[in-house]
C-alpha cells in the first residue's frame, strides 16, 4: 500500500448504469465517476462479470493508481443473489488477486443497512428494476419485489413495457391523436428509429434491452407531467403496483407508525411528478407520509458498509463535510 491512510474503492452497479468512488477512511473522495451502461449480474453473467471487472480495471487507471493502493474492494450488483453468478464473479476477482479483500452485496442491501437500522423507516428503490425492504421489530430484514426484472411491477422497466404495449397494440384510436404521437415520437427519438416494430425488434435483441426499454420511463414522466393521459395513466399504474408493495411489507415487518417513513432510491423515486402520485396511492392506508434521500451518491454505500464491518470510522457526514456528492 502507497500510505498509510486506508482506501476504499466501491462500486453501485444497478441494471442501467454503475456508479464507482474511490474515498479514504478520513472522509475524502479520491475518484468518481458514472457509467451510463448496467451490469445486472443476473441478467448475463459473463458479460457483466466482464463489465465490472473491466471498470475495476479503467477506475484504477483513470486515479493513477494499482490493485496494491486500494486496501478494501466493496461491489453492490444488481442480481448478485444468484450464487453462481456470484461464484463468477468470485473466481474474477481471485484472478485479480484482490478477492480476499472484496465485499459483494446486492446494490440496495448497503443502502437500507446504512439508513434503515430499525423498524421506522421502508427503503422504496424504483429504477430499472423495483424493490422495498424493511425490518421486521424482531429485528429481520424483508422485501417485497426485487424478483427479477420481467417479473418486478411498477418498476422503470415495466414502464416502459406498458409504453411499447400500448403503441404496438392500441394505436391512437383509443386515445387522443396528439398525446398519442408525442409518446410514439418519444420512443422512435429513444429507439433511434423511424418504425416502431423494427425499432422494438432491434432493442429485443440487444444485450441492453432492459436498459434501453428502462429509459423509456424518463420520457413517459416528462409527458406525465405536461399533462399527457396516456402517460399519466401507465404512472398512475405503476405507483399503484409500489403501494401495493408497501402496504404487503408493512404487513410483514407488522409496521406500526401512523407515519409511513420512506427512504427513496432510483432514478423513478427521484422523481416528484411519480412521488405524488405514490403519495396519493398510499394515503388511504396511512395518516401521513414522510420522505426521506439518501444525502450522497448511491456509489458510496458498498464502501461504507465494509468500512462499519472493518471498524473503520469513516461516516456520511464525514464524506458530506469532505465534498462528497451525487454522482
Amino acid at each position: 500500500m502507497s500510505n498509510n491512510i486506508k482506501k476504499i474503492l466501491s462500486i453501485d452497479s444497478g441494471a442501467s448504469n454503475i456508479r464507482i468512488v474511490i474515498f479514504d477512511e478520513l472522509g475524502n473522495t479520491i475518484f468518481s465517476d458514472k457509467i451510463n451502461e448496467g451490469a445486472n449480474i443476473a441478467i448475463d453473467r459473463e458479460n457483466c462479470t466482464k463489465q465490472i471487472i473491466k471498470v475495476l480495471s479503467e477506475t484504477l487507471n483513470k486515479a493513477s493508481l494499482s490493485y496494491d493502493d486500494i486496501n478494501h474492494f466493496s461491489i453492490g450488483v444488481a442480481g448478485i443473489s444468484d450464487e453462481s453468478a456470484r461464484e463468477l464473479l468470485f473466481k474474477r476477482l481471485e484472478e485479480c488477486k484482490i478477492s480476499n479483500r472484496t465485499h459483494l452485496t446486492t446494490d440496495v442491501n448497503p443502502i437500507f443497512e446504512m439508513n434503515c437500522s430499525d423498524n421506522s423507516a421502508i427503503l422504496v428503490s424504483v429504477g430499472t428494476g423495483a424493490i422495498c425492504l424493511g425490518r421486521s421489530i424482531d429485528d429481520k430484514i424483508e422485501k417485497v419485489g426485487g424478483a427479477g426484472l420481467d417479473i418486478d411491477p411498477g418498476s422503470g422497466f415495466w414502464m416502459g413495457k406498458e409504453l411499447l404495449i400500448k403503441l404496438s397494440f392500441n394505436k391512437n384510436e383509443e386515445h387522443n391523436e396528439s398525446e398519442f404521437n408525442n409518446l410514439l415520437n418519444m420512443t422512435l427519438n429513444s429507439f433511434n428509429t423511424k418504425e416502431l416494430n423494427l425499432g422494438i425488434d432491434q432493442v429485443m435483441q440487444s444485450n441492453d434491452r432492459y436498459r434501453k426499454i428502462a429509459s423509456l420511463s424518463s420520457g413517459i414522466l416528462e409527458l406525465g407531467e405536461n399533462g399527457n393521459e396516456i402517460a399519466i395513466s401507465i404512472i398512475q399504474q405503476s405507483s399503484q403496483h409500489i403501494a401495493d408493495m408497501i402496504i404487503f411489507l408493512c404487513d410483514q415487518i407488522s409496521y406500526i407508525n401512523d407515519e409511513l417513513i420512506l427512504i427513496a432510491n432510483g432514478s423513478i423515486m427521484n422523481n416528484e411528478f411519480f412521488r405524488k402520485s405514490l403519495s396519493d396511492a398510499l394515503i388511504f392506508d396511512f395518516s401521513s407520509i414522510k420522505w426521506l434521500f439518501p444525502n450522497i451518491s448511491s456509489a458510496y454505500y458498498p464502501g461504507l458498509l465494509s468500512a462499519k464491518m472493518l471498524g473503520m470510522k469513516v461516516t456520511i457526514n464525514d464524506l458530506i463535510e469532505n465534498g462528497a456528492q451525487q454522482l
